[in-house]
């Protein structure tokens, strides 16, 4: 068997470039949810492109401050642009996002969940079942918690919020993906958190652990959309 830590199209990949990671043929959690919610991700909403934006900032400013410095750029009519995208974010962004991360770094599971591990974590592994390539990327991964952390910034925040979100956007089949993925690769159950942050003041956190009924739901829903995905795969 390959050792999973270094083959290029199998286990566990740090540091790996998006491009190359989007690049490789292989099923992600992505695609499944398109088959339950054709709408998801759909590339022509100009609301989704503007959250996306937001989103995409606020993870590099928080799990990779460094490259954040590298690739943004505050302009002078305050908008704010980076070198991925020609399209500048709404005035008042920087100050947002600063706001989030201090808000962010103070709040005590932060600070557990975040204390050590690596960001932007590519897994690929084989289906044992269906023998066919599958991939996710984390954006966050501590090993000595074995805890998996995926971060969303949002409208609001709170226990109730944050239940219905995981829900409402399929973070449950999300989550049991990537779990999948690290009990093929590691043969471990990972824990599976997700962390709000809230776009506007107060900037609340609220950091969630998937309870044993929210991942079941989510396997469910793996096994529902790969059987839609088995009678006609994407092209």
């Amino acid at each position: 068997m390959d050792d999973p830590l270094h083959d290029s199209f199998s286990g566990i990949q740090f540091g790996l470039d998006y491009s190359a990671y989007e690049a490789a043929q292989a099923l992600n959690q992505s695609t499944l949810r398109r088959l339950i919610a054709p709408d998801w991700g759909n590339a022509d909403d100009p609301h989704r492109l503007q959250a996306l934006g937001f989103g995409n900032a606020g993870h590099c400013l928080l799990l990779e401050p460094e490259r954040f410095l590298e690739e943004y750029t505050r302009n002078p009519d305050g908008t704010l642009s980076s070198q991925e995208s020609e399209v500048p974010l709404s005035v008042g962004t920087w100050e947002a996002l600063m706001n989030a991360q201090r808000s962010f770094w103070v709040h005590p599971e932060v600070k557990r969940l975040f204390v050590s591990g690596h960001s932007e974590v590519s897994l690929f592994w084989e289906n044992p079942e269906l023998q066919i390539p599958c991939k996710g990327r984390l954006d966050w991964w501590n090993p000595e918690l074995g805890a998996i952390i995926d971060l969303k910034f949002a409208q609001g925040s709170g226990c109730d919020y944050v239940r219905n979100l995981v829900g409402r956007r399929y973070l449950d089949l999300q989550l049991a993906w990537y779990r999948e993925g690290m009990q093929q690769l590691l043969g471990i159950e990972a824990q599976a958190w997700v962390v709000v942050i809230e776009k506007s003041q107060p900037n609340q956190v609220y950091a969630h652990q998937l309870s044993a009924r929210e991942l079941a739901s989510g396997q469910q829903k793996i096994a529902k959309t790969i059987a839609l995905w088995q009678r006609e795969p994407p092209r």
